[in-house]
């Protein structure tokens, strides 16, 4: 299996490769065009000045004259071979001797008969040499006489354009070399701190959460570092949480049982006949019996919620006759605790799309903590409306409130405030679950010693009945 820094080497390498290659490429192609161009543009204006000077001075004469008296005209501006061919093909002149039997046919000279210049590049008859022909009318007035050639080497120019190859070879595979050395480098820079990374979250993996990884830069990786941080010292975090939780339930449930079991034992020593006794004690063990299967049914709720295997069962229901209900319900204790508690509906609130025995749980959690941490002669009230396309359900009290330290965490799992009448951390984070179920919102604001204002806010167009 390859490595990320080989992947990466590779992949450099094959990008630089083909970018050197499509230059070079381009280079020597564009540079064997301008040589052959300008080669071809020198024996253009040649073989047009001698055509126009047998135009112009032997034209009168007729093509033949001219050829067999004032041969050298033709020739004396070119260090190329020329032919003389008549208006059929065959040659009537050539400066080196140059004789076939055949009449020529070759593109140039097509073009030329049709009054254009025309040019062609082929290879000798011995495929050894690379040639260039350019061939123009010889004209008697307008009509055309015959056809005059220049055809010249290209050897001296294809060699002049190897060694410009060469030389722009030389600089691409220096290029290459160069690039490929900065890749590597590149690559290494890249691939350590990941090679850090991979060790620290192997460690982390172990179950090392105290040693972080150290941070080199602030790219991606610096953000996945601190990511990876993050995660442990919230891991660390939760960890602490839980074996807190896990010791404050320990000692909610050894309370109830280490009571349930002092009375069982006393009522198995006591008189039989004193029924006073027997009450109380049965009394006792009844009380501690239900705290100890409502902690019991916070948990497995607590359980099933977090880890959404909870079906709610929803159905419209009339949410202010359920509040004014867990009001009338909780009267009772806030009289016997000397509370005030009151309800006020701004105005009426639409029916919901809701679980019913959720929504009692999750009023009866706010309560029952707003009750814990008031005072006697306190007050908690709870406001209800619809503002904005949301419902808006407020339960306010004036108890001790909530520290700045503890205000953002009192929602997260296993948290347990430092308040001396905080139980097992878990009652807010069952109700902001339970809110989060109906695609709400559930906002907590606290000033220590000045109370605590629990929102629920849930939106309108997703709850209004029909």
């Amino acid at each position: 299996m390859k490595s990320i820094k080989q992947k990466l080497t590779s992949s450099y390498f094959f990008v630089i490769f083909l970018t050197v290659a499509i230059s070079e490429i381009f280079l020597i192609t564009s540079v064997k065009k301008y040589y052959y161009d300008a080669t071809r543009e020198l024996l253009s204006n040649q073989i047009k000045l001698s055509a126009d000077f047998y135009s112009t001075h032997l034209s009168s004469s007729g093509l033949k004259y001219a050829i067999s008296n004032d041969v050298d005209i033709f020739w004396k501006n070119t260090n190329a071979e020329v032919q003389i061919l008549d208006l059929s093909g065959n040659i009537l002149m050539d400066s080196i001797g140059y004789f076939q039997s055949d009449p020529i046919n070759s593109t140039d000279f097509k073009t030329a008969l049709s009054d254009t210049l025309g040019s062609i590049i082929y290879k000798s008859s011995n495929g050894k040499e690379t040639l260039m022909s350019v061939a123009y009318p010889l004209k008697k007035g307008d009509s055309i006489e015959g056809i005059i050639r220049f055809i010249t080497s290209l050897t001296t120019v294809n060699k002049g354009i190897y060694q410009i190859s060469l030389y722009f070879l030389l600089i691409g595979f220096s290029v290459i070399i160069l690039s490929s050395i900065i890749s590597i480098f590149v690559s290494k820079k890249i691939t350590t701190p990941l090679k850090e990374i991979t060790v620290g979250a192997e460690k982390m993996a172990a179950g090392n959460f105290n040693q972080k990884i150290q941070k080199t830069s602030d790219d991606e990786l610096g953000r996945l570092v601190d990511t990876l941080n993050y995660m442990s010292e919230e891991i660390l975090k939760n960890e602490k949480l839980k074996n807190e939780f896990i010791a404050s339930v320990s000692h909610e449930l050894r309370t109830p049982l280490t009571s349930i079991k002092g009375w069982a034992v006393a009522l198995s020593l006591c008189d039989p006949e004193n029924k006073n006794e027997f009450t109380d004690g049965l009394k006792i063990i009844e009380e501690e019996s239900d705290r100890l299967t409502l902690l019991v049914e916070e948990l497995l709720d607590f359980s099933k919620l977090v880890s959404d295997k909870i079906t709610l069962q929803k159905y419209w229901i009339d949410l202010t006759n359920i509040i004014d209900y867990m009001v009338k319900q909780s009267s009772q204790r806030a009289h016997r605790e000397n509370i005030e508690l009151s309800v006020t509906h701004a105005n009426q609130l639409p029916n919901v799309y809701a679980d019913k025995n959720r929504f009692k749980q999750l009023l009866m959690n706010i309560l029952d903590n707003a009750f814990k941490f008031t005072p006697s002669g306190g007050k908690v009230a709870i406001t209800t409306c619809l503002d904005n396309n949301v419902i808006l359900i407020k339960i306010k009290d004036t108890g001790y409130g909530i520290s700045k330290e503890d205000l953002p965490k009192v929602k997260e799992k296993f948290y347990k405030g430092k308040n001396s009448k905080s139980k097992n951390g878990i009652g807010l984070s069952i109700c902001n679950e339970i809110v989060k179920l109906h695609n709400g919102k559930l906002k907590i604001l606290s000033k220590e010693n000045e109370g605590t204002e629990v929102q629920i806010i849930l939106p309108l167009n997703t709850h209004s009945e029909n």
